[in-house]
């Protein structure tokens, strides 16, 4: 790097004072880590061509380029110099193409930003439900589980385009309309590379742009709950109902997550509404037509009564409703004890009590009582498998709580992967630790590919796996 404040004159040359970031102070803002001898510009560009101009000044002055992934972001940034991108300024929406059921968005457009506008053509997004980023595109490309995808499979992004280490432009898929632009890489029914760039922590390109599906708003919606004094059964439900296709979102969460995730940021009231719930509670909303959405909360309540679920009915249903319509993003739960992390994966719904029996063993271990963690478990494609998670809530600032945080989630993802749990988009050590199990070929085509596309090695260097 050519010095940081010639480096700084040349980015305030392309994208204008203003939207250029220096400081220790303002770049440790987007990190829940503090920074360690870190020498970051960032770089907030607001359109195409700014950050394809930010692209190729890294690449011709061999400035390593770094981007935001996730609001309070985790990527080991210490000791690192380069050039920082922020994509919240390219919040523009293109196009809804409400016929198409697809929104055409920039990777600054926001979860609430595009609510906004779908409600006026009575359609939704999916949200999700351990939500990093604000941003639509960047959740959608980091394949955040999402409520409502029991019956949707991934990705729930189509088209997507990625500025290329050198500033040229990626584009994915092969079927690219006129009003897309140019593109320097077009997927032609050729070998599909694309999925390679998903949670790949932009190694291999930065997404700018994507199409996401929406859905349309049925005639009729309700929301059924029913509380549970065991997980097997509450499971068997959640797995019954989805694979008969009788609902659209559904989940079943434990009364620590669901009194964290309802009370909106109050502390003082996670206790009081934790009185109310049973130890687990089960959740479905069913839409469609008035007459097969009576027919589908007969079959609902009729397999809880089989399986002895308790009918719910007032407050507890009413702020479910309620919490469904926005993101459940990870970090509006850091209010429950300053920090939550969590640990998730993905396997058959036969097999959910033993997951979190592994993780409870492992919390228990480093000195974590499991009853302290949220968990929850959401179908994915009518049932075929489970997404679990468990969230840890603990102070950051007490040093000895946040390192019994992190021995028990390496721990018990060690023993999920020896179990052989789906972890997906690991990071950090957990990507280190499930990719030297993997077969050496999967790694060494990352690596071909990293150096096909970013020859350098300038694009976000480390933060998928060390030396890539």
């Amino acid at each position: 790097m050519n010095g940081s404040a010639s480096a700084a004159r040349e980015l305030e040359r392309l994208l204008g004072k203003d939207n250029v970031l220096t400081g220790t102070k303002t770049i440790s803002s987007y990190f829940t880590e503090p920074l360690e001898e870190a020498d970051l510009i960032v770089a907030r560009p607001r359109n195409v061509d700014q950050l394809s101009d930010v692209a190729a000044f890294s690449y011709e002055s061999e400035t390593p380029l770094f981007s935001i992934k996730r609001k309070t972001d985790c990527g080991n940034l210490s000791g690192k110099k380069g050039i920082l991108i922020d994509l919240s300024r390219m919040n523009q929406i293109k196009k809804i193409d409400a016929k198409n059921l697809t929104a055409h968005v920039y990777a600054g457009v926001t979860f609430e930003q595009l609510s906004r506008e779908l409600a006026r053509e009575n359609q939704r997004l999916l949200f999700p439900l351990a939500g990093t980023s604000p941003g639509v595109v960047r959740s959608y490309m980091d394949r955040d589980a999402l409520m409502g995808e029991g019956g949707y499979r991934h990705p729930h992004i189509s088209v997507f385009h990625a500025m290329m280490a050198d500033g040229q432009m990626w584009v994915s898929g092969s079927q690219q309309l006129t009003d897309e632009g140019h593109a320097d890489f077009r997927e032609d029914q050729g070998p599909q590379f694309s999925p390679f760039f998903g949670a790949s922590e932009d190694i291999f390109g930065i997404p700018y742009y994507g199409l996401v599906y929406t859905y349309p708003n049925r005639e009729e919606r309700r929301l059924i709950a029913f509380g549970f004094d065991d997980l097997a059964r509450a499971k068997d439900l959640l797995y019954t109902v989805s694979r008969a296709e009788w609902c659209f979102e559904s989940f079943a969460a434990n009364d620590r997550y669901l009194s964290v995730l309802l009370a909106e940021g109050n502390a003082a009231a996670v206790a009081g509404i934790r009185k109310k719930l049973k130890p687990w509670t089960v959740v479905f909303t069913v839409e469609h037509y008035k007459d097969l959405v009576d027919a589908w909360e007969r079959y609902i309540k009729d397999a809880a009564g089989d399986l002895g679920g308790k009918r719910l009915s007032g407050q507890v249903p009413q702020m479910c409703e309620a919490a469904l319509q926005k993101p459940w993003n990870i970090y509006d739960r850091d209010f429950f004890g300053g920090r939550t992390d969590t640990v998730n994966c993905y396997n058959y719904f036969k097999n959910v009590p033993d997951t979190f029996e592994i993780i409870d063993e492992q919390a228990k271990s480093a000195g974590i009582k499991p009853e302290s963690l949220g968990k929850i478990v959401v179908p994915v494609y009518f049932g075929a498998s489970a997404y679990c998670e468990a969230d840890i809530y603990y102070n950051p600032e007490d040093t000895i709580a946040t390192d019994m945080v992190k021995a028990a989630r390496l721990e018990a993802y060690k023993a999920l992967i020896d179990g052989n749990a789906f972890i997906d988009k690991p990071r950090g050590p957990v990507a280190e630790m499930l990719y030297a199990k993997m077969d050496p070929s999967y790694v060494n085509m990352i690596k071909l590919f990293k150096r096909t596309v970013d020859p350098k090695g300038l694009l976000n260097p480390d933060q998928l796996l060390e030396g890539i």
